[in-house]
């Protein structure tokens, strides 16, 4: 937080990684896990650009705070919630941006079919690893979020899907909900958070050892 206060931040993006990262394991990785037709929308630019903001907004949102009148920090208030949480807030809050970017012509309209359904299908990659790690757990919760909120629906042969006309509020929602618990500083609102969403239900439990053991082990 001193260093983020003083200097900012700096990320260093190898597009290259991410390219074989995106072709080895998040193509076959939606072949999977999404609807039929939803597949065709997972797209590398709305992949390596959602990289980028989630990057880009750790080092946004509260993080020197004041709580009962003195200074602190978010990750000091959360303590052991604190990863999780600012992963996820990282992840949705990424998503927001880039919907805003395309809302305010800095990014192309046609990314807008993309954005939602690759951060679908990137989901499992991340939670794959169990959520004993804090990508993992921060994605179960956005997840999970999203599926309480009917953005996301599980369909009957076991595939998730997008619910276009329900995402944007829930993605929103989410953000207002993590951004406001890390200003707060309050431990219990993430813990509760943390405990409620971040864990692995059945239906996304089903997916998982479908993925093969190849791509539960790449990246």
């Amino acid at each position: 937080e001193r260093v983020i206060a003083a200097k900012g931040s700096k990320r260093v993006m190898l597009k290259n990684n991410q390219q074989a990262k995106f072709d080895t394991v998040l193509v076959p990785i939606a072949q999977v896990a999404l609807a039929p037709a939803d597949r065709p929308d997972v797209a590398f630019d709305a992949f390596f650009t959602h990289i980028l903001m989630h990057e880009l907004v750790h080092g946004l949102g509260p993080h020197g705070i004041t709580v009962g009148g003195r200074l602190t920090t978010v990750r000091q208030e959360l303590k052991e919630a604190s990863s999780a949480i600012e992963e996820a807030k990282a992840d949705i809050t990424g998503l927001f941006a880039l919907q805003f970017l395309i809302d305010q012509g800095q990014l192309p309209k046609a990314m807008e079919r993309t954005i939602y359904t690759t951060f679908l299908a990137s989901a499992f990659r991340s939670i794959r690893f169990g959520i004993s790690e804090a990508h993992g757990r921060g994605q179960a919760v956005q997840l999970n979020y999203l599926l309480d909120r009917g953005a996301v629906v599980v369909n009957a042969d076991g595939t998730f899907a997008v619910v276009a006309e329900k995402i944007r509020e829930a993605v929103a929602a989410l953000a207002g909900d993590i951004m406001t618990l890390q200003a707060a500083g309050d431990y219990a609102a993430a813990r509760t958070m943390l405990d409620t969403f971040g864990v692995i239900r059945p239906e996304t439990q089903a997916v998982l050892p479908r993925l093969g053991s190849d791509l539960l082990e790449l990246f």
